[in-house]
């Protein structure tokens, strides 16, 4: 039976985040293909505070065997922005560079000399992001192979001199894109393996847009934007193509996830806060198109489960990942600006024909590239390549 250490700064069913549900997906599924698995987490369930919210210690969840350990001190998210924008700014000789990696965190020495005792009895671990302490210190303590899912975007951080360290250290890197692939290739040129495995994504039983549209007293033909409401996603800059928008077509924008930023008063914009899966699926089909408009995605799940429901995209162009996926797909349409956001909402607005054949080849691209069987299959072949090694 192979032993798998799954490394990752939060875990848990109430955790929201890409990787931390990529994570979770991945833990529970290679447990169900008989590989015994451990989590070594944190006690934070807020990726902000990084507050200890669960109880240290083992625990079980959907058969998975967790260890959560705690964090030494919360964050402060604004001082540590103001933090690390000084950082940033100054040269690189001058940084200090562990110190900003205790500040980001989530500081957990434990975990880390929980990984260095576990490794007796773990055949490889699995860590995911680039960007946290656990993987950071985790990966320079330990003498296992070791997979990483970078899930890394062109940000200033994936440049550090820690950073280009740990990913000399790595057997294997794990990508979501080839966009993905080729920028941590550019950047690192790692020695160990390269692999694009994606990521699954269950093609559910599409959701009751009918319902969703009465619950919601959505009267209005809608766009949609499903993740967090936060600066740095692109939000600003949709709100004020909206404007555009409005002058031409009746069409309200639905904004769904945790906000973490003020919104305008703007007519037809509706904030409706968290929502079920099943509601959540059934707003992407009631959608004219769905928006996706951050610059920095290393994958974007929601432009998956939006082709998922036949629903077409408008992304943003700086961002290869999103590029990618409308390129590959024939499913969307991608914007650099004011002008071709509003191009690409008549486009997609005005040829419903256009529009539904666009949500087809999206659906198309899901099944094919990013079906679990498939996605499994790709980690095992790399699982069991490090270990013949």
């Amino acid at each position: 039976m192979i032993r798998v250490g799954i490394v990752v700064q939060r875990y848990g069913s109430a955790v929201i985040g890409g990787s931390e549900a990529l994570a979770r997906n991945v833990a529970e599924r290679l447990l169900r293909q008989g590989m015994r698995v451990t989590v070594f987490t944190t006690c934070a369930r807020d990726y902000l505070t990084w507050r200890n919210e669960y109880p240290a210690g083992e625990t079980l969840l959907r058969g998975v065997a967790i260890r959560r350990f705690p964090v030494v001190r919360e964050r402060d998210i604004d001082a540590f922005n103001r933090f690390s924008d000084e950082f940033f700014a100054a040269p690189p000789s001058a940084r200090d560079e562990k110190k900003w990696i205790a500040e980001q965190g989530p500081l957990c020495p434990d975990l880390v000399q929980a990984l260095v005792a576990a490794e007796k009895e773990i055949d490889l671990f699995i860590f995911f992001t680039y960007l946290y302490y656990p993987t950071l210190a985790g990966l320079g303590a330990i003498g296992k192979p070791a997979i990483l899912f970078p899930t890394a975007h062109d940000e200033p951080p994936l440049y550090l001199a820690a950073v280009a360290e740990t990913f000399r250290r790595l057997q294997a890197c794990f990508f979501l894109t080839q966009a993905e692939m080729d920028l941590v290739r550019r950047v690192f040129n790692p020695p160990g393996a390269m692999r694009l495995v994606r990521t699954g994504v269950d093609v559910r039983a599409e959701g009751d847009d009918k319902l969703f549209r009465r619950r919601r007293f959505l009267v209005a033909p809608y766009l949609l934007y499903a993740g967090r409401i936060e600066k740095g996603k692109g939000l600003e800059a949709v709100l004020d193509h909206y404007r555009a928008v409005k002058q031409e077509a009746y069409v309200d924008l639905v904004l769904i996830g945790k906000k973490l930023m003020e919104l305008p008063s703007l007519p037809g914009l509706k904030y409706l806060g968290f929502v079920s899966e099943e509601e959540k699926l059934a707003a992407f089909k009631g959608a004219l198109f769905s928006v996706q408009p951050s610059p920095l995605e290393s994958l974007s799940i929601s432009t998956l489960e939006s082709f998922s429901q036949r629903t077409p995209v408008l992304v943003n162009r700086d961002c290869p990942a999103l590029r990618e996926h409308v390129a590959l797909s024939g499913g969307g349409l991608a914007y650099g600006g004011a002008d071709e956001f509003l191009a690409g909402f008549r486009q997609l607005y005005r040829h419903p024909r256009r529009r539904a054949a666009m949500g087809e080849k999206g659906l198309a691209y899901v099944k094919k590239y990013y079906s679990w069987d498939s996605v499994l299959a790709e980690i095992k072949k790399g699982i069991d390549e490090i270990l013949a090694q």
